[in-house]
């Protein structure tokens, strides 16, 4: 076993141990219990690992805080394998990370089960053919990884999901494809049982993402578009405090390889 796999092995270790409180039976949400330290959620890293370690320094992380990451770890930026990488190696370490699943693992997932040449092709146009074996196939620890990662968490205060939730549905908590994928939705106090709802995937100007946490708003969009460096209103990676509604912010510094 390489030591890539024998990390990868550990992080899914570290991540099953956190993974206490399914809330379904199937184990694709979980419910997390309140920290010691600090409640803290990123969103659409995107393959920025210039960035993301920049943020993890200025959030300078104890094992008794909580990261949720939600989704969209990879592609786009030029580095989704280091992103990962970090991802593992902070949970092998004992930190408590939750990552979630956003719609761009899916799509590697499923082209990874169905065609290696429209991976192949998926992976080129979004700068991660790195995640990809000489054969076209996705690297094995991390499809096993992606594919292990739960749709959505529950706090006592909070839902973090990666795009949202369908609450024109009965039980909008069932529906995976929407969690991946929608683009609007409302906020629904019964459905949510008044807790806040926080999510990615689509992006949002710094100032609407400010004025979401001035207001207290119900639900709140995290993803600043990290990778839209030509916009001045993007180009963020952002990560709140969910308690104290704090946030830690990081402008996009992947312009150059950093290896």
């Amino acid at each position: 076993m390489s030591t890539v796999q024998k990390l990868a092995v550990r992080a899914e270790k570290g991540l099953k141990n956190l993974l206490s409180n399914p809330i379904d039976t199937r184990g694709k949400s979980f419910f997390v219990e309140k920290p010691l330290g600090r409640r803290l959620a990123v969103t659409d890293i995107h393959g920025c690992f210039q960035t993301f370690e920049k943020l993890l320094d200025k959030i300078q992380l104890t094992h008794q805080d909580q990261l949720f990451v939600m989704g969209d770890m990879i592609d786009r930026g030029p580095y989704s394998l280091l992103v990962i990488r970090r991802i593992w190696e902070l949970l092998a370490a004992g930190y408590q990370i939750f990552p979630l699943r956003g719609n761009h693992e899916q799509l590697f997932l499923n082209y990874n089960r169905e065609n290696w040449g429209k991976l192949s092709l998926f992976a080129e146009r979004q700068n991660a053919a790195h995640l990809l074996r000489s054969n076209g196939e996705l690297l094995p620890s991390v499809d096993h990884f992606l594919g292990i990662l739960p749709y959505y968490y529950e706090t006592d205060t909070s839902f973090l999901v990666h795009a949202g939730f369908d609450t024109a549905q009965k039980d909008p908590l069932v529906f995976w494809k929407d969690m991946l994928w929608i683009r609007d939705f409302r906020y629904d106090e019964r459905k949510y049982k008044g807790k806040q709802v926080l999510h990615g995937h689509v992006p949002m100007e710094w100032s609407t993402i400010k004025n979401s946490i001035q207001i207290g708003a119900r639900k709140i969009g995290l993803d600043n578009a990290c990778v839209r460096t030509d916009v001045s209103s993007f180009g963020r990676l952002v990560c709140l405090n969910i308690d104290s509604s704090e946030l830690i912010v990081q402008k996009n510094t992947d312009a150059f390889p950093c290896f």
